[in-house]
């Protein structure tokens, strides 16, 4: 009785490790199932290592925009490989303790590596504590970054969108880096907090965007950015210095567009 009674003991006490080891996932594991055409689906996981996508086997050599990039930046662009994930990606209430790799430009090799994620995509409530690298990326399905957190830099730099994309909720500690990004489907910004610099110039906004009750607690650019209605500021907390210069809406003056809505009122 005694020894069945220690031996309870001790599963209750190896309980919370296993779940624990259980709860850790390796990001080569991830690319594993990837290069596998696996769908690649967690919730509530640690992700531990660098996701890097440069380790997917699918790549494409971009042979157009290396020739065109040759000719005007030969000395800063040479070669752009793409890397294919074809298959669908979930991560719901995940932290990825290390980096997300979606990006990485060589200098010494003058080498581009990006990344084209031909499913859906959802990372929704995930918490990026390294870098989250999607410069250039491509969403060629629907992309979810809902309640998202951002410890470093959020880079979407040139990033293209193809559906509607919410990043609602979500919460930047860094940088977060919107700058020429493409949204040709309606945006939602809506009770998202950036806490350090919002960088949205020259990003483009077709269907439409919401940021209502965002809160910008550094400096915001909206410089050279281009709005189309529906247009959604309603509660929104500058608390620092905010840049509309050359921002258009409908390709009208923004500061026309900021009066008429005033006057409305």
């Amino acid at each position: 009785m005694k020894k069945a009674i220690i031996l309870l003991a001790v599963i209750l006490l190896l309980v919370p490790v296993f779940t624990f080891a259980q709860s850790q996932v390796k990001a080569s594991k991830i690319i594993d199932q990837i290069n596998n055409g696996k769908a690649v689906q967690y919730k509530n996981a640690e992700i531990i290592g660098d996701l890097d996508f440069r380790s997917i086997n699918d790549v494409t050599p971009d042979r157009k925009n290396r020739e065109r990039r040759e000719r005007t930046m030969r000395k800063y662009w040479s070669n752009i490989y793409w890397y294919n994930v074809k298959s669908p990606v979930s991560f719901i209430n995940c932290v990825f303790s290390d980096d997300v790799i979606g990006y990485f430009h060589d200098d010494k090799k003058n080498e581009t590596h990006n990344v084209i994620f031909h499913e859906n995509v959802n990372f929704q409530g995930c918490e990026f504590k390294g870098k989250s690298a999607f410069k250039y990326a491509k969403f060629l399905e629907k992309a979810n970054f809902k309640n998202t957190k951002y410890h470093k830099e959020a880079l979407f730099k040139y990033a293209k969108f193809s559906t509607d994309i919410s990043f609602s909720n979500a919460h930047f500690y860094g940088h977060a880096n919107f700058k020429y990004t493409e949204f040709p489907q309606s945006v939602h910004f809506n009770s998202a907090t950036f806490q350090d610099y919002a960088d949205f110039k020259y990003a483009k906004f077709p269907k439409g965007v919401s940021f209502e009750n965002a809160e910008f607690d550094g400096d915001a650019c909206f410089k050279y950015t281009k709005f189309y209605e529906p247009v959604n500021f309603d509660g929104v907390d500058f608390k620092d210095d905010v840049d509309f210069k050359y921002t258009k809406i409908d390709g009208k003056s923004f500061t026309r567009y900021l009066l008429k809505k005033k006057f409305k009122k």
